[in-house]
């Protein structure tokens, strides 16, 4: 039994770098999904982007999903040819899309110019930005300006961004299509 949970919980990759404890957040699969297996789970394409400027991606989308049909949240998926090239071409960007390797500025109206500048692949840019306050289950309401995607993963052949208040709901909402994608 500990050596079929050690299996499972091998199967994944936290990263390139064996000293690296992150998250689990690359998965490999022997399908090559497109926009269309998505679909077959009840995503609903909101807009095709260009990838001729994404290094090795064939097709991008900026999607809508959740696992409750009433409750469905704003995704980024990201199509390449294969596994090795979403890891080699797909991660650095992905991670540029969260803004999670620069520390964005306090000043308000300077934090959008800063993470626009700092993205590499300036096609829908601008829809990674949230430039809006949320209010919370309590009536308060939080300053959720910043990058829209706060965390990734990639399974197979695409690249998830995902967004959510923070990066930890954001990658639950990863890792629930993640699991909706490898067992289907």
């Amino acid at each position: 039994m500990l050596l079929v949970a050690t299996l499972i919980v091998g199967a994944g990759c936290s990263s390139d770098d064996p000293e690296d404890d992150g998250p689990t957040q690359i998965y490999p699969s022997s399908i090559d999904y497109t926009v269309d297996s998505l679909k077959e789970f009840g995503t609903k394409t909101s807009h095709q982007y260009a990838v001729e400027d994404l290094p090795d991606a064939v097709d991008a989308w900026k999607v809508l999903w959740g696992s409750n049909p009433n409750n469905k949240h704003d995704y980024e998926i990201r199509f390449y040819p294969s596994h090795e090239l979403a890891i080699s071409s797909g991660k650095s960007v992905a991670i540029e899309a969260t803004a999670s390797d620069i520390e964005l500025t306090d000043v308000e109206s300077g934090r959008k110019d800063q993470f626009l500048s700092h993205q590499s692949w300036k096609e829908g840019a601008s829809d990674r930005w949230r430039g809006r306050k949320l209010p919370t289950f309590t009536g308060s309401i939080i300053n959720a300006t910043g990058p829209l995607y706060l965390n990734w993963l990639i399974v197979g052949n695409v690249v998830i961004l995902c967004d959510g208040i923070d990066g930890e709901e954001a990658l639950a909402r990863c890792d629930e299509m993640k699991t909706v994608l490898l067992t289907n």
